[in-house]
C-alpha cells in the first residue's frame, strides 16, 4: 500500500512539469519563430511576450482575450512595449484545448510569472472557439479596457 501512495505522489508532483513541458514544446513549435525563443519578440515584426502580459491576465477579459488572441488570430495596428507592430498573426484554432491552455500557462507563467490563478482555463479556450472572431475583431477586442 506505501509503494501505492508513493506512485501516487510521484505522478501528481510530475503533473505541473509535464504540462509545463507541453506548453515549451507547443510554444518552440507555432510560436517561436516569430516571438523568438523565450518571447523576446523580433522588433518591427511580432511583439515581445516576455514581461508584458502580466497586467493583461489579471483580469477575466484579459484572460479571455489571450485565449481569443490564439485560438481567432490577430490582424490590425497595434502598440505593445511601446512599440508599434502592423502585421498578423495567424489562428491556431486547428491545436487542441488542451495546448492552448499548455502554451499560454507557460508565456504567462515562465514569460511573465502570473500565478496560476490568473491563468487561461480550458473554459477560456471553449469560450473563444464558440465566439467566431474575425482577426480585425480581435484587435478590436485588445483596445477595450
Amino acid at each position: 500500500m506505501r509503494s501505492l501512495w508513493t506512485a501516487a505522489l510521484a505522478l501528481l508532483s510530475m503533473a505541473p512539469v509535464a504540462a509545463q513541458d507541453a506548453g515549451v514544446a507547443v510554444f518552440n513549435a507555432n510560436c517561436v519563430v516569430c516571438h523568438q525563443p523565450k518571447g523576446e519578440g523580433a522588433p518591427g515584426f511580432a511583439p515581445r511576450l516576455a514581461g508584458t502580459l502580466a497586467e493583461r491576465a489579471k483580469t477575466e477579459a484579459g484572460r479571455r482575450y489571450l485565449a481569443q488572441l490564439v485560438v481567432s488570430g490577430m490582424m490590425g495596428p497595434i502598440t505593445s512595449g511601446g512599440e508599434k507592430f502592423n502585421d498578423a498573426m495567424p489562428s491556431f484554432a486547428a491545436l487542441r484545448d488542451e495546448d492552448v491552455v499548455a502554451v499560454l500557462g507557460y508565456v504567462l507563467g515562465d514569460l511573465n510569472a502570473v500565478p496560476g490563478e490568473s491563468r487561461v482555463t480550458l473554459d477560456d479556450v471553449s469560450l473563444a472557439r464558440r465566439r467566431v472572431m474575425s482577426p480585425s475583431e480581435v484587435r478590436r477586442l485588445r483596445e477595450r479596457p
